[in-house]
């Protein structure tokens, strides 16, 4: 009797099951294709502006708020360029938290201070295109410091 339980104790073969592996892998490319998604809808297609005489620094992504202001596009499909623009935000994007128009501040500083107060400390960095005229670009830095913003750190393109 003992010799027939041991036999069947021998014929048995451990087997590894991967399926909890491979539910986990798939977890994980779906994680990072929602990140991926989600970081790529707070930015805006622009060309910042390049200053003359940079005396700028690095600013941390640990903890930012992005408010871009886009220009408007052009319907005849000219390049994007500067010099050729008429100066008009077609835009404002808070984050991810949505698109405004140029002239709603309150919607705007509404966003900013959802933000910040969801985020205490969070640094707010400006995108602006260099096209844009300083009169599109005045009304969104006014909604931003409304909303209790005192810093705004302007992004600028650098040749690097």
């Amino acid at each position: 009797m003992d010799a027939r339980r041991s036999a069947k104790r021998r014929g048995v073969t451990p087997t590894m099951n991967l399926t909890p592996l491979i539910d986990v892998t798939f977890l994980l490319i779906v994680f990072f294709m929602l990140v991926n998604n989600i970081v790529a809808s707070e930015l805006v297609p622009l060309l910042p502006p390049t200053p003359s005489d940079p005396q700028t620094s690095e600013t941390p992504e640990a903890d930012t708020l992005i408010v871009s202001i886009a220009p408007q596009p052009f319907g005849d499909g000219r390049a994007q360029q500067p010099l050729n623009h008429d100066g008009r935000a077609s835009f404002v994007q808070v984050g991810a938290l949505g698109r405004f128009e140029p002239g709603d501040a309150a919607g705007i500083t509404a966003a900013v201070r959802e933000a910040v107060a969801r985020r205490p400390g969070v640094r707010v960095l400006l995108r602006a295109d260099a096209a844009l005229f300083q009169d599109q670009v005045r009304p969104v830095m006014a909604a931003v410091t409304a909303a209790g913003v005192a810093k705004i750190d302007v992004v600028a393109g650098t040749d690097r």
